[in-house]
């Protein structure tokens, strides 16, 4: 008998072993499916997060003034320095009358300007950063000569509040992965207490103890590959109920949002993850029989 005939019957015989306790089975892979969804649809929120604020340029930009002197050789070198920064997504060139058209509208000065009889607003750059793609420090680089002291402070702050939460995240994640083993391991063991006699009377006749364990790893690993397929769901599910009140409160912000879900790529690194933990979880379990059994 071939090594890929054992196999396949070891994993039909976990099939119909499943099958014979839908309920059980139905149960455990619930379980595994909402352990598995929370820390991956925290990830998919942080995505969405750093999505958000990647598109926050308003709040991430620098205004540096030019010199009367300046000539326009002198703005188009400038420009295209701060264009080729780091962290710089756009510059934006404003220059004395635009200046002069956007203080008086937004400021009401008019009459002030016209006593002075002359524009007194200097040229500038708007440079635009964004705030998750480097260091304050970096991002300071490109300006800082020209801006002794642009205040980037609240970056800092911003990239901190998201290094503590994909931490949390990640230890979050851990901790619910363990559980996702216990849980397997839990249910194992209850398939292998219903089937003692058999276990015992195969090792009797010759058994090795990988013919014995195979049936219940690949239990472990369907049941852990359909919880990840089913965690998949739940946060697709999610998401699709989230987006309506997301539209609803950009709208009233003046733009859209569009929320992410999982990438194919990443839905399939969660459903194999899902199925080594539901395998590892079968094999302490199983292991932990077979020490007793063949001691």
């Amino acid at each position: 008998m071939s090594a890929l005939h054992i196999r396949r019957e070891a994993a039909q015989n976990a099939l119909n072993t499943l099958l014979k306790q839908p309920l059980a089975t139905l149960m455990t892979i619930f379980a595994l499916a909402i352990v598995l969804a929370l820390p991956v649809g925290l990830f998919a929120a942080l995505n969405n997060l750093q999505q958000l604020l990647g598109q926050w340029r308003n709040q991430a930009q620098i205004s540096l003034f030019l010199h009367q002197d300046a000539t326009e050789q002198d703005i188009q070198q400038l420009q295209k320095q701060l264009q080729g920064s780091t962290g710089v997504v756009n510059v934006r060139y404003v220059g004395k009358e635009a200046a002069l058209k956007t203080f008086e509208k937004n400021a009401g000065m008019t009459a002030a300007i016209k006593i002075l009889g002359e524009n007194p607003l200097p040229a500038s750059f708007i440079v635009e950063l964004n705030p998750l793609s480097e260091s304050p420090a970096a991002l300071q680089a490109p300006v800082q000569e020209r801006a002794p002291q642009p205040d980037l402070h609240w970056v800092a702050r911003l990239q901190a509040i998201l290094a503590l939460g994909k931490r949390a995240v990640w230890i979050l994640a851990i901790m619910l992965a363990v559980g996702a083993i216990l849980v397997m391991g839990n249910t194992i063991r209850l398939h292998i207490a219903q089937r003692r006699d058999e276990i015992d009377i195969a090792s009797l006749v010759g058994a090795t103890r990988a013919f014995i364990r195979r049936p219940f790893l690949y239990q472990g690993l369907i049941q852990g590959a359909i919880a990840g397929i089913l965690a998949w769901i739940i946060i697709a599910i999610t998401i699709a109920i989230l987006q309506e009140p997301v539209d609803r409160l950009a709208t009233l912000y003046g733009t859209r949002f569009q929320l992410l879900g999982l990438t194919g790529l990443e839905g399939l690194i969660l459903i194999i993850i899902s199925a080594i933990l539901g395998w590892l979880g079968s094999r302490l379990a199983v292991g932990q029989h077979l020490d007793h059994t063949f001691s």
